[in-house]
C-alpha cells in the first residue's frame, strides 16, 4: 500500500494545475480506507469526495428487481450497487466536471454522511466510490480500482455491514451470491483502470 501512495504522489508532483483522482472497487475492497489514508498524505490543499451518497437507496433498489444470466442459468434478484442503473451517475459526472473547472460547490447532504465544501482551492481532488467506475473515466487524471475475492468481501462485510450498518449476518448470506454475480456481470468487466 505504501507503494502505491509513493507512486501516486510522485505522479501528482509531476503535473501542473488540479489533479482528479478516481478510486474504485467493489463494496468493502478497502476503497475509503485507502483514499482516507492518501487524504492524511497530502495534506490540507485535498478535496475528498465520497460517492455512497450517489448510490440509489437500497430502499428503492429493493423494488428494482432484474433479470440476467450468468453462466448459462437465468438469475433474478433485486438490483445491487454493482449495477450502473442503481447510481446517479449523471449527477456525479456533473459534480466531477465542476472539480475539474474550479467550480466550488457542496457535497450531497445524507442522514450517514453530512455535506461538506468541495473548494476551489484543493490540488488535488479524490473521488472515491463504487460510482466511479460507472461515470466517464477520462474524467479523472489518475484511476485506482480495489478488487477483493468473494471471501475476503464476505468477511469484511461480516464486521463493518454488521457493526455499523445493522445489517444481519443472514441477510448477508441471502445477498452476497447474487452481489457478486452482478458485480461479475455488470461492474468488474466495465473496468480496467490503473495508476497513470
Amino acid at each position: 500500500m505504501e507503494k502505491i501512495v509513493r507512486d501516486i504522489m510522485r505522479s501528482i508532483n509531476k503535473r501542473e494545475g488540479r489533479s482528479v483522482i478516481g478510486i474504485s472497487g467493489h463494496g468493502a475492497a478497502g476503497k475509503t480506507t485507502f483514499a482516507e489514508q492518501l487524504v492524511e498524505r497530502l495534506g490540507p490543499s485535498v478535496d475528498y469526495l465520497n460517492t455512497d451518497p450517489y448510490i440509489i437507496s437500497s430502499a428503492v433498489r429493493k423494488y428494482a428487481t432484474i433479470a440476467y444470466e450468468y453462466k448459462g442459468a437465468l438469475h433474478q434478484f433485486k438490483m445491487t450497487a454493482c449495477h450502473p442503473d442503481a447510481h446517479h451517475t449523471l449527477a456525479l459526472e456533473r459534480d466531477v466536471v465542476q472539480i475539474r473547472e474550479g467550480i466550488p460547490f457542496k457535497t450531497l447532504d445524507t442522514h450517514y454522511m453530512p455535506s461538506t465544501l468541495i473548494s476551489s482551492e484543493a490540488n488535488v481532488s479524490i473521488v472515491e466510490g463504487m460510482s466511479v467506475a460507472f461515470t466517464n473515466l477520462d474524467l479523472y487524471d489518475m484511476l485506482i480500482y480495489f478488487y477483493t475475492d468473494e471471501a475476503t468481501e464476505l468477511a469484511r462485510r461480516g464486521v463493518r455491514d454488521v457493526s455499523e450498518r445493522g445489517r444481519t449476518y443472514e441477510f448477508l448470506d441471502q445477498s452476497h451470491y447474487q452481489r457478486r454475480i452482478q458485480y461479475d456481470l455488470f461492474m468488474h468487466r466495465t473496468v480496467s483502470i490503473s495508476i497513470s
